[in-house]
């Protein structure tokens, strides 16, 4: 009896074996294409993701920021934002309500750079700025997106003007653009470029190196479980051939807007005697 259990358990740890092996091979004759549910996370929270005030917002966006290409870049995007005309009174608006916005961020789960650099690059020296395109306050809401962001936008009222109603509604739209693709890079681009070109070029991206067919701007899940499984940053998205293809059609520098906010939030550190994280 006890030969007979010895056996039994030989057996049974032989199986085990070549029930691993037929998994494994089964795994490596996977097809190049993966199915899009493959990538979605399984019961991960994306809360899980807690942010510091003092991201190192360059290694954040550009994955290895040290490199003397990438600080030669980040350099000339600093004096690029710093000598435009409206740079020091863009510089006072922030400074003004710096307090705000870095309590806000917190609340919201922000990045303190993120946070900064978005409103130093965007504000035009004015709390009640307004662009041509018609974007207006310390973050440059355009009409509709300050709406959707419980704004009141009309002909006798625009919160959009009032400080605190813009800080709110800027930063959680970076946050909602995070929670759709799972960087604070991309996230960052997409409130300059809109979620809706950042999710065709990560669609171009996806087929050109991963021979995959992403889904649309519609389908955020799938797009940040793209994001996160690949580990992709803004740097890496933009720098890619075929993306650059598709962002040479988008105007105002639009692929330039994430290393200008590197630029802007180490600016205001600058400015304001703050250690930049590394």
């Amino acid at each position: 009896m006890h030969t007979f259990q010895n056996s039994f358990i030989r057996i049974q740890q032989m199986s085990k074996h070549i029930i691993s092996g037929a998994i494994l091979i089964a795994l490596l004759q996977v097809p190049a294409m993966p199915a899009i549910e493959s990538l979605l996370p399984q019961g991960i929270s994306h809360e899980v993701n807690k942010v510091i005030p003092g991201i190192a917002i360059a290694s954040a966006f550009l994955g290895d920021a040290s490199t003397p290409e990438n600080q030669i870049m980040i350099e000339k995007k600093k004096e690029f934002v710093s000598t435009r005309e409206a740079y020091p009174a863009s510089l006072a608006v922030v400074e003004k309500h710096a307090g705000t916005i870095k309590s806000v961020a917190a609340q919201h789960n922000v990045p303190e750079d993120v946070a900064i650099g978005v409103a130093l690059l965007e504000n035009g020296g004015s709390e009640t700025a307004k662009s041509p395109a018609g974007a207006m306050g310390i973050y440059q809401l355009m009409p509709g997106t300050a709406k959707n962001l419980g704004l009141t936008v009309t002909k006798t009222v625009d919160d959009r003007k009032n400080p605190e109603k813009s800080i709110e509604a800027g930063i959680s739209y970076l946050r909602s653009n995070y929670e759709r693709f799972g960087d604070w890079g991309l996230a960052t681009w997409a409130y300059h470029a809109g979620e809706g070109n950042v999710a065709k070029a990560l669609k171009i991206y996806a087929r050109a190196n991963d021979n995959l067919e992403l889904p649309g701007v519609e389908n955020s899940a799938a797009l940040r479980a793209y994001v996160e499984t690949r580990g992709i940053n803004i740097h890496m998205l933009l720098e890619d051939p075929s993306v650059q293809e598709f962002t040479k059609k988008l105007h105002d520098d639009s692929s330039g807007y994430p290393y200008k906010v590197i630029a802007t939030a180490s600016l205001f550190r600058e400015a304001n005697g703050e250690v930049t994280p590394r």
